[in-house]
C-alpha cells in the first residue's frame, strides 16, 4: 500500500502542470497540482495535522463531536480543479512578485518547487490562503473576486511562510527585525495550553520569543493564538485570541496553580513599539512579518513604520 501510494504520487507530480516561471536564485519554480495530487497533499498526516487538538477539529467541522478522520475527509472534498483562467491569474501574481524581487535586488532561497492547490477553504474556516510544507492553498472565492494587486500581495504573504519554513537562517534574521529571537528548538507547551491553542498551518514551529514589558516588568514571552472557550457554534475566526506566554530562563512556559499564564497582548506596554503598526494581523510574529514582507514586495508607501520594511529589505540584500 505504501509503495503504491508513492508510485501514484510520482505519477501525479509528473503530470501536474508547471508554472511559467523558471527555476533560479530569485525565480521560484511553481506548478499547479492536479486535483488527485492536491487531495493526497491536503490529507497528509504531518506536523500540522498531528498537532490538531479537539477544538481545532470541532471548529473546522462546526460540530461538538468532530473526529480527525472526518476533518481529513472534509479537506479532501474541498479540493478544486484549476481552470485555465485561474492558472493565468496566479501565474501573473507570481510573476509580479518575482519582478518586484528582481527590481529591488533581493536575494531569497526557495525550495526546489512550490505547489499550488485550489480549495473551497471550508477546511480552514474560509481563510484566503494558507501553506503547509512547500505548498500554498488558495481559496476559490479569492481567485474569483480578488483584484490583481490583491492576489499579488496574497502570494507574497504566503511565499514568506514557505521561505521561513525552508530557511532557518533567514527566519532567525528576519524575526530579529521586530525584536524576536528564534531558538534552535521548539518551545514545549504544557497540556492545558495545547488544548486551547488554535493551530495555524502557516506556523511550522513555535520557537520564537521577545522581551515585553508587562506591569513595569520586562520578561521573555512567546506568542500564541488560542481560544478561551469550547466550540459552541460559529466560525474559526470568532474564537481567535492572541496572548503572550511568559517564559522562564529555560524558555519553558510559566504556570501558576497548574495553569499556563496567558497575558493579553494589550497589557504589553511596548508591544507595538517593537512590532510596529504596519498590519493589524498581529496573531504571531510569523504573520506580522508576512504582511510586512508583502508590503515590501508591493512597495507600499505611507506605512506607519517604514523602518520595519527597511530592516527586512536589508536582511534580503545580504
Amino acid at each position: 500500500m505504501k509503495l503504491a501510494r508513492t508510485l501514484l504520487a510520482v505519477c501525479l507530480c509528473l503530470t501536474a502542470i508547471a508554472g511559467f516561471a523558471q527555476k533560479g536564485q530569485n525565480n521560484p519554480l511553481f506548478r499547479f497540482a492536479t486535483k488527485a495530487e492536491a487531495q493526497m497533499l491536503i490529507t497528509d498526516i504531518d506536523q500540522y495535522t498531528n498537532g490538531w487538538n479537539q477544538f481545532d477539529i470541532n471548529v473546522r467541522m462546526q460540530t461538538n463531536e468532530g473526529r480527525k478522520s472526518q476533518l481529513l475527509t472534509l479537506a479532501m472534498s474541498c479540493v478544486q480543479n484549476w481552470s485555465d483562467a485561474d492558472k493565468k491569474k496566479v501565474t501573473n501574481a507570481f510573476n509580479g512578485v518575482i519582478a518586484s524581487i528582481k527590481k529591488q535586488k533581493l536575494t531569497l532561497h526557495y525550495p526546489d518547487e512550490i505547489v499550488l492547490i485550489k480549495t473551497s477553504m471550508q477546511e480552514e474556516g474560509g481563510a484566503d490562503a494558507y501553506t503547509r510544507k512547500n505548498w500554498i492553498a488558495i481559496n476559490e472565492n479569492v481567485l474569483n473576486n480578488a483584484q490583481e494587486t490583491q492576489l499579488k500581495s496574497l502570494v507574497a504573504h504566503e511565499l514568506f511562510h514557505i521561505l521561513t519554513r525552508y530557511d532557518l537562517n533567514f527566519k532567525k534574521a528576519v524575526y530579529q527585525t521586530i525584536g524576536f529571537t528564534v531558538l534552535d528548538r521548539e518551545i514545549i507547551f504544557p497540556t492545558d495550553l495545547m488544548e486551547k491553542r488554535i493551530s495555524n498551518p502557516d506556523i511550522s514551529r513555535y520557537d520564537s520569543y521577545a522581551p515585553f514589558t508587562v506591569n513595569g516588568t520586562t520578561q521573555n514571552y512567546t506568542m500564541v493564538t488560542y481560544t478561551d472557550r469550547p466550540y459552541e457554534g460559529g466560525n474559526l475566526f470568532d474564537y481567535m485570541k492572541t496572548g503572550l506566554i511568559p517564559l522562564n530562563e529555560h524558555f519553558v512556559p510559566v504556570q501558576e496553580s497548574g495553569k499556563t499564564i496567558i497575558v493579553p497582548v494589550e497589557q504589553a506596554e511596548d508591544f507595538y513599539e517593537k512590532i510596529g503598526k504596519n498590519t493589524e494581523y498581529v496573531v504571531n510574529p510569523e504573520e506580522i512579518l508576512a504582511d510586512n514582507f508583502a508590503s515590501l514586495i508591493m512597495e507600499k508607501k505611507g506605512l506607519p513604520n517604514p523602518e520595519v520594511i527597511d530592516r527586512i529589505r536589508e536582511v534580503l540584500k545580504k
